[in-house]
């Protein structure tokens, strides 16, 4: 009897345009690297886009996982055998039988304005954004803003913005990007002071840790000094134990094997902003880790575990 060919690889994913685009890019980058793999593409709804679609406010759930629960349900019933997400909608401690098989070179991992420059914006513009961490960091520099809540995915947002719902809209440079849509920039926000969320920009294929064959194939797809450093970035989101309802952000950069990590921790009105850095070699005395913990024990010491605890 003739071998039977092996099962295709199948991929979930959320069904919006962006998560679409990020998965085909995963899939064609896995048949490049393993030209005998067949994928399929499978589409689940996930608790985020069903609120997206009733427009109710992230700030209200308590977690960051609305975006990515029923894909890691669907790993862990054996319906699907690998999930891409959005880093930044994932909760930052995973379930024990689910590993990050890959992070991707990062997209950009900044915010930008479409409509207006930040300092353009008349007085009391509107500007949509569904993040508290946006919102702080807009409030911090115009406190004039009426900041409106806004949902949708990024073709919905624009057209928001186009029909006058708001002057202004702040979205992720890296959806732009990845959609074909970064000539709608007007603005890219300075993340030395603009922090992106803990994750921003970068991809996570997850899969079963005990299919070491599917993480074989992920793990092709793997960049170390992503890998590391978002690895600093959600150990210090894991370290306040960061949701939807936090205003808190980090951005770690590589250099070779010098990583640097920068964070901040806000108040929800924006009036108290307080940041750290940490810099050093890693792997080796100072992993990944131990940047995330560095960078919270920082913090802790200008008092935001008090601020955090004020926002919830």
């Amino acid at each position: 009897m003739a071998e039977q060919p092996p099962s295709p690889l199948v991929i979930g994913t959320r069904g919006s345009k962006l998560a679409l685009a990020q998965t085909n890019w995963v899939a064609d980058a896995l048949r490049r690297a393993h030209t005998a793999l067949e994928i399929e593409i499978r589409v689940i709804q996930t608790q985020g886009d069903a609120t997206q679609a009733a427009n109710i406010p992230l700030a209200s759930f308590a977690e960051k996982g609305i975006f990515a629960k029923e894909l890691e349900a669907a790993l862990q019933a054996g319906e699907i055998d690998a999930a891409v997400h959005s880093l930044k909608d994932l909760e930052h401690t995973l379930p024990t039988n689910l590993i990050l098989a890959a992070i991707p070179p990062r997209e950009d991992p900044r915010d930008a304005l479409i409509g207006s420059t930040l300092d353009s914006l008349p007085l009391g513009a509107k500007v949509g954004t569904g993040s508290v961490r946006r919102r702080a960091l807009l409030l911090s520099r115009r406190p004039d803003l009426e900041l409106l809540e806004i949902r949708g995915n990024i073709d919905t947002r624009l057209r928001k913005w186009r029909e006058g719902q708001y002057d202004a809209i702040c979205l992720a440079v890296a959806g732009l990007n990845r959609l074909g849509l970064q000539d709608n920039i007007t603005e890219i926000l300075d993340p030395d002071w603009f922090t992106p969320d803990p994750g921003q920009g970068a991809l996570a294929l997850q899969c079963r840790a005990a299919d070491l064959r599917v993480a074989g194939w992920l793990a092709s797809l793997d960049d170390p000094i992503t890998h590391a450093a978002i690895t600093a970035e959600r150990t210090f989101l894991r370290e306040f134990g960061g949701g939807c309802k936090t205003p808190l952000g980090a951005l770690a950069t590589g250099y070779g094997w010098s990583l640097h990590l920068q964070g901040m921790a806000a108040s929800p009105d924006g009036t108290t902003i307080l940041r750290a850095e940490t810099w050093g070699e890693t792997p080796g005395a100072r992993p990944p880790e131990r940047h995330g913990e560095e960078l919270a024990a920082a913090l802790r010491v200008l008092g935001a575990d008090q601020l955090l605890t004020g926002n919830e």
